[in-house]
């Protein structure tokens, strides 16, 4: 992995999260994506996917269904949070 790839985690007007770098354009994570996310100092691999619900919306779609992205391993996707793409 090179310094290039490290960045925050931020949600984008989409609903998807990207990987944000200081002057580069943000990366998206799509689902089966895999990246490292900062959990207790130190970078884990994990990766994305998306969960469809048929609850009340929360703003986020998958091709017209609601429902949210999350970490397999259950790691709390939050904005700011450090993280790389391998």
């Amino acid at each position: 992995m090179t310094d290039t790839n490290y960045g925050v985690l931020r949600r984008q007007p989409s609903g998807r999260w990207a990987v944000c770098s200081t002057g580069k354009r943000p990366v998206e994570l799509t689902v089966g994506d895999t990246f490292h996310i900062e959990v207790g100092g130190e970078l884990k691999l994990t990766r994305i996917e998306f969960r469809h619900f048929g609850g009340p919306m929360k703003g986020r779609t998958l091709h017209g269904l609601p429902g949210e992205y999350y970490s397999v391993d259950g790691y709390c996707l939050r904005d700011g949070t450090r993280t790389s793409i391998p």
